[in-house]
């Protein structure tokens, strides 16, 4: 049977910080505005959060792709569809804590991917 092990648990308190931060916002802002949509990203951290604690051997993987779509790839999207509203209104609403905010979202994903590629490694573990 094969199984997680995160060698460093600075990054793996990080990540269950993170993730679970980001769980309650999102039960918080679903729960307060009333709009089911909310239930997805609710989901797929409730997932990834269950499959780090079980230290199961997809977790390296889910946490790769969810850093990689859901704060890489959505932030940079984010940042691209801003800059591009920005020049067409010639930087007339500019709102420089959009870019910080999403250049600071995509850092933190690319981080994440780099430091779970280094520190989580899958074992096999006899039963």
């Amino acid at each position: 049977m094969k199984k997680s092990n995160f060698t460093n648990h600075t990054i793996y308190w990080a990540i269950i910080s993170l993730i679970g931060g980001l769980l309650l916002w999102n039960l918080y802002a679903t729960f307060t505005t009333g709009r089911l949509i909310g239930i997805l990203p609710i989901t797929i951290q409730a997932i990834l959060l269950g499959l780090i604690f079980t230290k199961s051997q997809y977790a390296k993987i889910g946490i790769k792709i969810w850093s990689i779509i859901f704060l890489a790839v959505a932030s940079g999207l984010q940042f691209v569809g801003k800059l591009l509203q920005d020049l067409t209104e010639g930087f007339s609403n500019f709102d420089a804590v959009h870019y910080l905010t999403t250049g600071i979202t995509i850092l933190l994903g690319v981080l994440i991917v780099v430091y779970t590629n280094k520190t989580v490694e899958i074992v096999d573990v006899e039963n």
